[in-house]
């Protein structure tokens, strides 16, 4: 028997996924049980105007709405295609922060806005700040944790083997203390090696770190999993 799919993002990217997993594998045997929430937080913008807006999640493009205009720098499709959707001139959709970083850190003299959650990686705003890049840096959203219901953690309990993808080290903890005292195998596919860092469960069965951080890449590192 192939193993469950164990997807813990937030219930809409986690509805995303499944939702492409079943378009490319058959007879696909899915959980969905979110370890975070994500929730719209106030905030205040800076006093200032800005040269680019930079969305390094598609959970802050909602929060662009004032900066329409601006040319935009996204981190993943995901977040480019929601910020094109809402009216954005994005230039450039990067596959990770670091690649980000590296490319506008050219961009000297300038000013940046970045919008992000409460929980980020990669130093984004002081790395190129240094760098000679103005950048601001706003929290417009949280991301909440969430413990799994009854109902949940027995369904997941009663999987012999799980297939778990990890996109943060964050959700790689919490998706790891949820799933205390399962009894079965776990095979880990992570987006980034950092992802896999911060796994601290049972000893998986294997581990994947995917060799482009992007959700495509997750798709078929799952679906090649899955046909094996």
């Amino acid at each position: 028997m192939p193993p469950t799919v164990l997807i813990t993002r937030p219930k809409d990217d986690a509805q995303r996924l499944s939702q492409e997993l079943e378009r490319c594998v058959p007879d696909l045997n899915v959980l969905i049980a979110p370890v975070m929430q994500i929730c719209a937080t106030p905030f205040d913008l800076p006093d200032m105007s800005f040269d680019y807006l930079l969305l390094t999640s598609r959970h802050a493009v909602p929060a662009a709405d004032a900066f329409l205009g601006l040319p935009v720098y996204c981190v993943g499709e995901a977040t480019r295609a929601a910020a094109q959707a809402r009216g954005h001139r994005v230039c450039a959709a990067y596959p990770d922060a670091e690649a980000l970083v590296a490319d506008l850190a050219q961009h000297k003299g300038k000013r940046a806005l970045h919008l992000h959650g409460r929980h980020t990686r990669g130093n984004v705003s002081a790395r190129l700040s240094s760098a000679g890049l103005e950048t601001k840096s706003c929290v417009v959203y949280e991301q909440v944790p969430r413990r799994w219901s009854e109902a949940e953690r027995q369904n997941i309990h009663a999987q012999s083997h799980l297939l778990l993808p990890l996109y943060s080290p964050r959700s790689a903890r919490l998706a790891a203390e949820n799933l205390q005292g399962f009894a079965g195998d776990v095979s880990l596919i992570g987006l980034s090696q950092a992802c896999l860092d911060g796994w601290s469960g049972i000893t998986p069965v294997s581990g994947i770190c995917l060799e482009r951080p992007d959700g495509q890449a997750m798709v078929r590192a799952i679906a090649s999993h899955l046909a094996r």
